[in-house]
């Protein structure tokens, strides 16, 4: 097909003005890409300075755990907690406590005695080794703290504490009643074994006298434990002597007893009681020992008594893990007030 001079420069034109838009698209391109390397940069800088903003902003925290809450005196405790993640260091202290002497052993070093509110720096590690002792009282309470240096804040502190009870057997328990007027301490009653009356023979016929054997209780491990409470009345207390008088002087101090046993066949857990009092205070015990089979703890607690007369009731309950009965835990009592 032939074509005109005319179709010819037209087709020309239009074959130029193809090549220049597709000239002038490379150089948009190429510009748009110049551009959006020099922005990259910074947009990548920005998120990260959010990033570090969010950071900031958000609240770090440290939870310590331990294998133990309650220790005998110069035993073993891991202590625990979880590593917030940031640059830091964590640092160990316990608190002054009459009578308790603490170790320290950090994983790759050696045991340590540790002063109390002394800071002992553990660095980046999560976990530490305790050894507690008290010999000042039976039930001791020590506070132990770990703090964190966040070193991305500037040093600021992450603090949390927890506290460990230890317990020396070897010295004899006593309970402290704290009134807000007058504190009265009070020290349990021991149980006595049963007088033997031995009768006096006769020369009419021989008497046979029958002397019991009191052998220790054992616990059978696969036996059951059976926690009982009940009272054994209100009076007063004179020289360390609880006197159950059967009722509260409003013008002395008053006292209540009540016992609690086990009456299982395995020695229980360690068991803690609370105590309603007749002037309306309450007492909430620390940890006690675990009683064997057949034995039992009479606790007599002191109390300031109130100015009403009339009749007052008092209660208790006592919290053991393993009890096969718990409606035998807690007993309701009054005693009138004169």
């Amino acid at each position: 097909m032939n074509t005109t001079p005319e179709q010819q420069k037209k087709d020309s034109v239009l074959k130029t003005l193809a090549t220049l838009g597709l000239i002038g698209l490379i150089i948009i391109i190429a510009w748009l890409g110049i551009k959006l390397v020099s922005v990259l940069p910074n947009a990548f800088s920005s998120l990260a300075s959010l990033s570090e903003t969010v950071y900031n902003y958000k609240p770090l925290e440290i939870a310590v755990t331990s294998n133990k809450d309650v220790v005998n005196s110069g035993d073993a405790l891991t202590l625990t907690w979880n590593d917030p993640k940031p640059v830091g260091t964590f640092i160990f202290t316990y608190a002054c406590v009459e009578g308790v002497a603490l170790d320290i052993r950090v994983p790759g070093k050696g045991i340590e005695a540790l002063s109390c509110d002394d800071e002992y720096e553990l660095g980046d590690v999560s976990t530490v080794d305790l050894s507690l002792s008290a010999e000042k009282n039976r039930f001791t309470e020590v506070p132990v703290t770990i703090v964190f240096l966040d070193e991305r804040q500037g040093g600021s502190e992450i603090t949390t504490e927890k506290v460990i009870t230890v317990v020396n057997v070897s010295i004899a328990d006593a309970i402290t009643v704290s009134d807000p007027e007058t504190p009265v301490v009070v020290v349990p009653d021991t149980p006595k074994p049963p007088v033997v009356i031995t009768p006096t023979p006769t020369p009419v016929k021989p008497v046979i006298v029958t002397k019991p054997t009191y052998a220790i209780p054992m616990s059978n491990p696969n036996g059951f434990t059976d926690i009982t409470i009940r009272s054994l009345g209100a009076g007063t207390i004179v020289n360390n002597q609880f006197i159950n008088v059967g009722i509260l002087n409003r013008e002395a101090n008053g006292a209540i007893q009540f016992e609690i046993k086990n009456s299982g066949t395995k020695t229980s857990n360690l068991f803690t009681f609370v105590a309603n009092l007749p002037n309306g205070t309450t007492y909430t015990s620390p940890v006690q020992p675990a009683l064997k089979p057949n034995e039992r703890a009479v606790i007599t607690l002191g109390l300031t008594t109130t100015n009403e007369t009339g009749i007052k009731a008092f209660s208790a309950m006592v919290t053991v893990a393993g009890d096969i009965n718990l409606h035998n835990n807690s007993f309701n009592a009054a005693v009138t007030v004169k």
